[in-house]
């Protein structure tokens, strides 16, 4: 057992029968000063020695390391239950290193609450054969998180705020400083729901397996991902940079999200990889392909214009920076255009989509038309609260063409922005059948059917939607009458503003929705 350096334990005092107990630290090491009742020198070869320490339904903190630079070694100690918050401020973990270097954890089991190891602001940290809930690193530079068994790994930057000069006698403003973690390995990590990067640097995910959950890079500069497999998770490659994707393997994948500013925020590299056992493929700078009846895993497009895609079977199909392309007859979960102009969509079969989005219309895109493509969710929700979409075309730049598709059981129908036209459509069974948020869109004789909110228009910007027209639609839920045998209702139908919906926004502009001649007849065009 280990020679401790301890805190006083856990403080408490009494006002009249009540007893107040506040969490204490049961190893605090503030300096290198307070590891001289350790065992070793604290050098590389000789770090001071903290073992085999076995704790259990402590109020606060286990191991705390703070502002050393000494070589520590943490190792064979086991900690349970765990339990206590810091005045309110921050729950209690298992071992907390902040401002150190040099610390090492080799085969320590946490399990129960306050089973988190939390690394802030530190340099050469390694983490091996460590068993507990969560890793989380913040603004660590040169980390190691090898063979650890734990259900969610963080590796993020660090945000410290610090006070600006006082501009006014009653103004203190805050400046902001984010320090990335950077050149942090995870290798070998054979359980986790989630691993997650947010703005990592010069870092390597290998060897890893995910299930369940996410694999997520947000803003990854430098970083790559290799040899590891991916089960029944999403993956989310946002703002990439330099972002590499080897030997990975994907299986029953919900989908892969991408986002950002520039055509190269949704190229990572995508080297010898399967989906569902067949490969991915990727192509770069080749214009006119034609791939035609192909069975893939994905088929990630990246600067190939007048590429036409016919007839395939893929988990997904992206087209980066690739105007004039045609994507027809074919079968897929989920289709991503960005920066691509002038693209056709047509006839291609979306069933059950497990993705968050199942046509998404993303940045850089305009005058697309899609035409006669059936696609029907999964699922309504992607995580707790959030809608599931059956097409995306909120970020689209507008003049696109929506014509005969049949989008159903999505939590959004339709997302859109303006200046778009729709028609023809059958929206049915979602929970939101379609919602713009911009004007100049053209709304007419599309199907309604039994949708919880057969149509929004709202806007988190101060924006007019007098130029959109919604005339001509069959509403399943509208209670007129035909006028004169015209097949037109006989009074318009009114979608009221709908009620606040959980975890969103509120809009800044909305408006109810009036189809002043709706059809009481379904529309059937072919």
């Amino acid at each position: 057992m280990i020679g401790l350096a301890i805190s006083t334990g856990v403080s408490e005092f009494k006002v009249d029968s009540m007893t107040f107990r506040l969490a204490s630290d049961y190893v605090n090491i503030s300096s290198n000063a307070d590891l001289m009742k350790f065992k070793g020198s604290g050098t590389a070869d000789d770090p001071y020695i903290i073992d085999g320490l076995n704790l259990n339904n402590h109020i606060g903190n286990g191991i705390v390391i703070r502002n050393t630079d000494a070589y520590i070694l943490i190792k064979n100690c086991t900690m349970a239950n765990l339990t206590g918050d810091y005045y309110g401020l921050y729950d209690v973990n298992g071992i907390n290193i902040d401002d150190a270097k040099n610390v090492r954890v080799e085969n320590c089991r946490l399990s129960g609450s306050g089973s988190s190891l939390s690394v802030s602001s530190a340099e050469n940290i390694q983490i091996t054969n460590y068993r507990g809930e969560n890793i989380m690193f913040s603004g660590v530079k040169n980390g190691l998180i090898e063979n650890c068994n734990s259900e969610h790994i963080l590796v993020q930057e660090k945000i410290e705020l610090m006070p600006s000069p006082r501009v006014t006698t009653d103004f203190m403003p805050e400046t902001e400083t984010r320090v990335p973690s950077q050149n942090c390995l995870i290798k070998d990590c054979k359980s986790a729901y989630e691993i997650v990067l947010l703005s990592p640097k010069n870092c390597i995910v290998e060897n890893c397996y995910v299930k369940d959950g996410w694999l997520m890079a947000f803003t990854p500069i430098n970083t790559s991902f290799t040899n590891s497999t991916v089960v029944n998770a999403t993956m989310e490659m946002d703002f990439s940079s330099n972002t590499t994707l080897e030997n990975m393997t994907l299986v029953d994948l919900k989908g892969i999200n991408l986002g950002g500013f520039s055509p190269e925020s949704y190229s990572p590299v995508v080297k010898n990889s399967t989906a569902n056992g067949e490969e991915i493929y990727y192509y770069h700078d080749q214009r006119g392909l034609h791939l035609e009846n192909l069975t893939a895993g994905y088929i990630w497009l990246v600067d190939c214009p007048e590429t036409r895609i016919e007839g395939v079977e893929a988990r997904g199909i992206f087209a980066i920076n690739s105007n004039s392309s045609t994507i027809e007859r074919s079968k897929a979960n989920q289709i991503i255009l960005a920066f691509s102009k002038n693209v056709l969509i047509a006839n291609n079969t979306l069933r059950d989509s497990s993705a968050r989005e199942a046509i998404k219309l993303d940045t850089g895109t305009s005058n697309i038309t899609l035409y006669h493509n059936i696609i029907t969710k999964s699922e309504r929700y992607f995580g707790e609260n959030l809608f599931a979409s059956g097409i995306d075309a909120s970020q689209s730049e507008g003049n696109n063409t929506f014509e005969n598709n049949i989008i159903t059981d999505s939590g959004y129908g339709i997302l859109a922005g303006g200046n778009n036209t729709f028609t023809g459509n059958t929206i049915a069974n979602n929970i939101v059948s379609i919602k713009v948020s911009g004007n100049n869109n053209r709304v007419t004789q599309n199907n309604f059917i039994y949708n919880s909110v057969d149509a929004e228009q709202s806007s988190y910007m101060n924006i007019s939607f007098a130029n959109n027209n919604w005339d001509g639609n069959f509403w399943a839920t509208y209670k007129g009458v035909e006028n004169d045998k015209t097949g037109l209702g006989s009074t318009p139908y009114v979608e009221n503003i709908p009620f606040p919906r959980p975890c969103e926004p509120s809009p800044q502009v909305q408006e109810p929705v009036i189809d002043k001649v709706p059809s009481i007849v379904p529309i059937s065009k072919t």
